[in-house]
């Protein structure tokens, strides 16, 4: 039963907003009934889709004024490739779930969050969490809203670790506990390899983070523009070297870049432990024959170990939309971070919520009970803080791409400073390009 009214007339005027658009100023699409068509372009796919498509549609039936049309677009960088082709134009969404922060905020692509969520009384923005709101403040100004938070962890088969004589409420922390353990599980289980890590940018962040090192200078973009490539120094090279002597040895695998070649081995016991994002933890529940948990990416064994900051992706409301529809697209976004939400959100997914009191839900805390990977993820992320030295790149280039080439070239045969050395080569320029071009 429809039940909401937002009077969106009433919050635009307190923004200082003219609804009443002058001529050529965008405006709002209508439905046969005058509703405000809200378009939202996602991410989201298999069971994660799924979920977002039903908020979406428990939002649309909650009230009679808005109406969102939802679609997905695609993984992010081939969604955020199809925005580039359509922004400024009719075609573009109104919102949209991203990453790419630093590129939208130069090209002047979206309306900064904060600007709505203080003309807004009812939104409370220090119910976010700490970690989830950094990485998407910029200048003191909160540029997308946190949605979908997630890390990167070493999935493990606990029936695995207890048949090879190893500790599941103890796993291994730093590099040669970890290396230890995949020669346990290998030899006892004979299993095709103890471990698989995703050949992954992300992942190679993340091993960076939770040592406290950046990809890139300026505190990996958040004290300035980044400049330089920094992940080809000693951290970088200590992560590389780990991963190949694993390699050579065999207690690792090679699955390459795609997440369905890791995880498919991993279900049928083939190996028995890989890295993977928190967002699957629901894919994985619907497809383990065996108990799993998780703990997080290891470190060298001299480092104190931190945790990474939450990834994942945010909202974002596009620059180039007419005023009521950006007013009637944060109402989508007040919805779908709501506590209600976000805890069956994370309860049906594996995202982590980016609103502390979600973890206050019945729903949520009977799920992390019931899977103890979810249980030991959240702990991790409600411990995590916010600092610029465990948070991913800001930067308008992504060394992604650049650090999964070299990874596959030391697994090739490459020596592994001077693949990472190359790579940064690559990123140094493709920074000065960059920040020649936005100023």
């Amino acid at each position: 039963m429809r039940r909401r009214a937002f009077h969106l007339a009433t919050v635009a005027a307190a923004t200082g907003l003219t609804l009443t658009a002058c001529s050529g100023a965008p405006k709002a699409e209508r439905g046969e009934n005058d509703e405000i068509i809200v378009t939202f372009w996602h991410s989201m796919r298999g069971n994660n889709g799924e979920q977002l498509q039903a908020y979406v549609k428990e939002f649309n039936e909650s009230q009679d004024e808005i109406i969102v049309n939802e679609s997905q677009q695609g993984m992010y960088e081939e969604a955020y490739t199809k925005l580039m082709q359509v922004v400024g134009t009719d075609d573009a969404p109104d919102i949209m779930q991203m990453g790419n922060l630093r590129q939208t905020l130069d090209a002047g692509m979206i309306t900064p969050m904060q600007k709505l969520v203080d003309a807004d009384d009812s939104f409370d923005a220090d119910e976010l969490l700490p970690a989830t709101r950094g990485v998407y403040t910029v200048d003191d100004t909160l540029q997308y809203m946190p949605h979908s938070a997630s890390n990167n962890v070493i999935f493990f088969n606990v029936d695995a670790f207890k048949e090879a004589g190893l500790d599941p409420d103890d796993p291994p922390r730093t590099y040669s506990e970890f290396a230890d353990a995949a020669r346990t599980l290998k030899e006892k289980l004979d299993l095709d390899e103890g471990a698989g890590v995703l050949i992954n940018g992300s992942v190679f962040s993340t091993l960076n983070s939770v040592q406290g090192e950046p990809l890139l200078n300026n505190a990996n973009g958040w004290e300035g523009a980044p400049t330089a490539a920094e992940f080809d120094g000693e951290a970088g090279v200590g992560i590389m070297t780990w991963l190949q002597q694993m390699l050579d040895e065999g207690i690792l695998g090679n699955y390459g870049r795609d997440f369905d070649n890791l995880r498919q081995p991993w279900y049928s016991g083939k190996i028995a432990m890989i890295s993977d994002t928190t967002a699957a933890t629901m894919m994985h529940e619907q497809a383990a024959t065996f108990a799993f948990d998780v703990m997080p990416l290891p470190v060298p064994d001299d480092v104190e170990p931190l945790t990474a900051s939450p990834g994942g992706n945010g909202l974002a409301i596009l620059e180039n939309v007419a005023e009521e529809t950006q007013q009637a697209a944060f109402e989508l976004v007040k919805f779908l971070v709501s506590p209600e939400i976000q805890a069956r959100w994370a309860a049906n997914t594996g995202y982590f919520p980016v609103v502390e009191s979600a973890w206050d839900e019945d729903v949520l805390r009977d799920a992390m009970e019931k899977i103890p990977a979810m249980k030991t993820a959240n702990k991790l992320v409600q411990e995590t803080g916010d600092s610029p030295d465990t948070r991913s790149p800001l930067s308008g280039v992504s060394p992604d791409s650049y650090i999964a080439d070299a990874w596959e070239a030391v697994y090739d045969g490459g020596d592994t400073t001077e693949e990472l050395t190359k790579a940064a080569d690559l990123v140094d320029t493709d920074l000065e390009k960059y920040n020649k071009a936005n100023g």
